[in-house]
């Protein structure tokens, strides 16, 4: 996992949406399938409610630890498909940078 420093200890939905960039029905899918697999909204994802607060709050550390066990897939692991992904990522920056060729034609 990558090393970051969260600036509150928990965070509204809200913010954790916007902090991982996530979209509130992928949170909501997210949070079924833990409880499908057995899991613990709170123990695994870190999910929480304050009392008096309507919205659910989140400890990201676990959040961001459950995410990643969950959700992020690994590096290609062979040699053919690095090869393969680093075609198309040049595809797209070529294509990117593609400027088409205009004639000028005379007309003499």
């Amino acid at each position: 996992m990558f090393n970051f420093n969260y600036t509150k200890p928990y965070y509204s939905e809200d913010e954790i949406l916007e902090l991982f960039s996530l979209t509130k029905s992928s949170l909501q899918r997210m949070r079924e399938e833990c409880l499908k697999s057995g899991g613990d909204l709170f123990l695994e994802m870190g999910y929480f409610h304050i009392k008096g607060i309507k919205t659910a709050m989140y400890e990201p550390v676990k959040f961001s630890a459950w995410l990643f066990e969950h959700r992020v897939e690994p590096e290609s692991k062979y040699d053919y498909e690095i090869n393969e992904t680093n075609k198309v990522k040049e595809g797209l920056i070529k294509l990117s940078q593609y400027k088409p060729i205009t004639k000028k034609w005379s007309t003499k």
